[in-house]
C-alpha cells in the first residue's frame, strides 16, 4: 500500500501523522503551506474539496478527515493499538463517537478560543468568551476522566489521547489556562514521552524546515 500524507506542521493533521508513526508505516509526506494559501490552490482543491489538511492518498485514492483516516488505519493495522480492542460493534461505535466528539465538538470550541476571527467579521470578544465557556466544561470532564494517571480509555493509550493533547495545546496557545487541570497536563506530558509522538514531532520539524516555513511571532 502506497501512502502520501498531506499536512501542515502544528495543524490537527498532527494526530493522523502520529497514528501513521504509531503503526510503523512507510509513507511520503507533503506540506501544504496554509500560511501561503496553498490549501486553496486549484491543485490542492483537486485533492481536498474543502481546502483543508490533512488528506491521505491511499494507492491513488484520496481520503480526508482525521476520523476516517484513523479508522482505516486501525482496521488495517489493529496490532498498532490506535484504538483498544473491542468485542462488539457498539463498543467500536463508541470509540468512533469519541473521535467525532474530538473533531466535531471540541475542535470548534477550541477554535473559538484560539482563532475567534474564523467565526465573525466583527468583534471577536463574545465569540472567544463563549469558547472559553465551552472549553471549560470540556476540560472539567476530561480532567476527571484521566485522573490518577489514566488514559482516555483507562489503562490503555489510544490515538484519542493524542487528539486531546493537540486540542488542549491549541486551547492553551489561545490563552486558556490549564493550571487548574493537573490531570490534563499530566496526560499531555505522558503523550509527549511516547516514541511515536517524538517521531511525529521530528517528521513535522523536518517538513517545516524543508518547506522553509517560518511561523509569525
Amino acid at each position: 500500500m502506497k501512502l502520501k500524507f498531506y499536512h501542515f506542521p502544528g495543524a490537527c493533521s498532527r494526530v493522523t501523522l502520529n497514528a501513521l508513526e504509531e503503526a510503523g508505516l512507510e509513507y511520503e509526506d507533503q506540506v501544504v503551506n496554509i500560511l501561503e494559501g496553498e490549501q486553496k490552490s486549484p491543485e490542492y482543491l483537486k485533492i481536498h474539496r474543502s481546502g483543508k489538511v490533512p488528506a491521505l492518498d491511499v494507492d491513488g485514492q484520496i481520503l480526508t478527515e482525521n476520523v476516517a483516516m484513523i479508522s482505516m488505519l486501525n482496521e488495517l493495522h489493529p496490532e498498532a493499538g490506535l484504538l483498544p480492542e473491542v468485542e462488539s460493534p457498539l463498543e467500536r461505535a463508541t470509540q468512533i463517537s469519541d473521535l467525532v466528539w474530538c473533531t466535531g465538538t471540541v475542535h470548534p470550541a477550541v477554535r473559538q478560543v484560539r482563532m475567534p476571527v474564523r467565526y465573525t467579521d466583527g468583534d471577536t470578544s463574545g465569540v472567544q468568551a463563549k469558547g472559553h465557556e465551552l472549553v471549560t466544561a470540556i476540560a472539567e470532564h476530561v480532567d476527571a476522566r484521566v485522573a490518577n494517571g489514566k488514559w482516555w480509555y483507562g489503562e490503555t493509550w489510544s490515538i484519542v489521547d493524542v487528539y486531546l493533547w493537540w486540542l488542549f495545546l491549541m486551547a492553551r496557545l489561545g490563552g486558556f489556562a490549564l493550571d487548574g487541570y493537573t490531570n490534563i497536563v499530566d496526560l499531555m506530558q505522558r503523550v509527549e514521552e511516547r516514541p511515536s509522538f517524538q517521531q511525529a514531532a521530528a517528521r513535522e520539524t523536518a517538513a517545516k524546515e524543508a518547506a522553509g516555513i517560518e511561523f509569525p511571532r
